[in-house]
């Protein structure tokens, strides 16, 4: 039987949403499946078993790109970085070299992007001190392993570039994007846990207690670090160690594939990053109606922001004359200390609450 294989992104979307997963799952085979391309006998399952409207909904818009147009260029500049290390044989002091070299012979249109990424990405690695051990690498683990009625399943990453310090590994990931990662947000983010999870497992790694992860964000020449360190036990509760943390949550991702999980966790930011939210019934309804019309969700914002800042300007002149002014929930006040007179919202246990001298007002929130 052809094993399941599961890659870090799909892990990753069951993770942080199923119905997410489940979605992105259907449109990738329903493409695949019109181009010609293999689709594999669990996805085929899972098409005949989905409904029939989806399906309909999808196969409508097959073939349609879920990307932006900035995601593609992302993946352009990705590609670029990824040739510039093969044909460099990964010494990192020819890298900036090549970027010269080659940078006028891409396509016009990304080529003023690509300096300023490559610029970036020649800054960073000139720091990146380590013997480098691969580059676009491919690590593989069997999680599930095959019986006589059903396929192992494998999960799967590919590393950007792999280092090895002193008893320690180095991972640098490259990111592309206009996202900028905090230290935190990197040791939280399932691509770093996963990542260094599956690098522990590996046989030639096995005695590696420590690994360094490093997002180089070549948009801005910045970088986001996180470290894992296989036997530290998270503070009172002794014996879960960050590996068996880690594992757990990869594990939890991949029963919920296995059992074919379509629940929604929407969320406002899950939400604006899914690709396929158009097909989500439940997705955070903001995010939805962005995802519909953007053009005329930012005019909404424009016209939503100019009577805001009216209804500010009429309320301060309301609170100079007459107080506070008390909401449901929040004070609308003068700010302290300030010498010029400005408003603000404030929780409403923070100030003496005045009534507004609206006796429809005040009886409404009494």
């Amino acid at each position: 039987m052809k094993p399941i294989i599961l890659d870090r992104t799909r892990i990753g979307q069951y993770a942080t949403c199923p119905r997410q997963a489940y979605l992105t799952m259907l449109w990738e085979a329903l493409n695949a499946q019109s181009t010609g391309l293999e689709v594999f006998p669990w996805e085929t399952e899972r098409i005949k078993d989905a409904d029939p409207k989806l399906i309909e909904a999808m196969k409508a818009v097959s073939q349609q790109s879920t990307d932006s147009r900035l995601s593609e260029c992302g993946t352009e500049i990705h590609d670029l970085l990824k040739r510039a290390f093969r044909e460099c044989d990964n010494d990192l002091s020819r890298v900036p070299e090549w970027f010269v070299e080659n940078l006028p012979k891409i396509k016009p249109n990304i080529q003023p992007m690509a300096i300023r990424h490559a610029r970036h990405a020649a800054d960073l690695i000139t720091e990146y001190h380590v013997n480098i051990i691969a580059v676009e690498h491919q690590v593989s683990l069997v999680v599930i392993p095959e019986t006589a009625t059903a396929p192992a399943v494998i999960v799967t990453m590919r590393y950007d570039l792999i280092g090895s310090g002193k008893n320690n590994l180095h991972v640098m990931d490259w990111k592309t994007g206009f996202k900028r990662l905090t230290n935190s947000e990197a040791a939280e983010s399932f691509q770093a846990e996963f990542g260094a999870w599956l690098l522990m497992q590996q046989e030639p790694y096995k005695d590696i207690n420590t690994l360094h992860w490093w997002y180089f964000e070549t948009m801005f020449g910045t970088k986001a670090y996180a470290k894992f360190v296989r036997t530290d036990e998270h503070p009172r509760l002794p014996g879960l160690t960050t590996e068996k943390a880690i594992q757990g949550r990869v594990m939890s991702a991949v029963d919920l594939f296995m059992g074919n999980c379509k629940e929604a966790w929407p969320s406002e930011y899950s939400c604006a990053w899914c690709d396929v939210i158009k097909f989500c019934s439940h997705a955070d309804m903001e995010a939805k109606e962005l995802s519909e019309d953007p053009k005329i969700y930012v005019d909404k914002m424009i016209a939503l922001g100019a009577l805001l800042k009216r209804m500010k300007a009429t309320a301060t002149k309301w609170v100079k004359g007459h107080g506070p002014i008390s909401g449901s929930k929040m004070v609308f006040t003068k700010k302290k200390p300030s010498e010029k007179f400005t408003t603000e919202f404030q929780d409403i246990g923070i100030t003496k609450l005045k009534p507004s001298h609206d006796s429809e007002l005040d009886g409404h929130f009494k």
